[in-house]
């Protein structure tokens, strides 16, 4: 495709009109309206909705692919696939944690 000189505004009067023009109309706001439900402010939740946090975990490669492919499989993204299996692994853990007549302490919330 080649470059047109008489669209260059640097080459012809016309072009200076419409930039003109261009200045003078009011800008539009770009990209997507903000949603009132996501949090603003705090960098580990910036972007997500208050129930949500981030947090970065190390795991197994052969797990991390098994994980991959589960979501992929049943047509989830990994945020989903990851709750999903986690509130059920974890559900089932404390079941089992509780009947064994353990209790949870909490932690300092100052040593996150």
């Amino acid at each position: 495709m080649g470059f047109k000189l008489e669209n260059n505004p640097l080459f012809s009067d016309v072009g200076a009109d419409q930039t003109q023009e261009a200045q003078e109309k009011p800008k539009r706001g770009k990209g997507r309206p903000m949603k009132d439900t996501v949090v603003r402010g705090n960098s580990v939740q910036e972007g997500l909705t208050a129930d949500y946090t981030r947090a970065t975990f190390i795991v197994d490669v052969s797990l991390l692919k098994w994980l991959k492919d589960y979501a992929y499989t049943e047509r989830l993204s990994m945020k989903e696939a990851i709750n999903s299996l986690l509130q059920r692994a974890l559900t089932e853990a404390m079941s089992d944690y509780e009947r064994e007549g353990k209790e949870l302490l909490e932690h300092d919330k100052r040593g996150q």
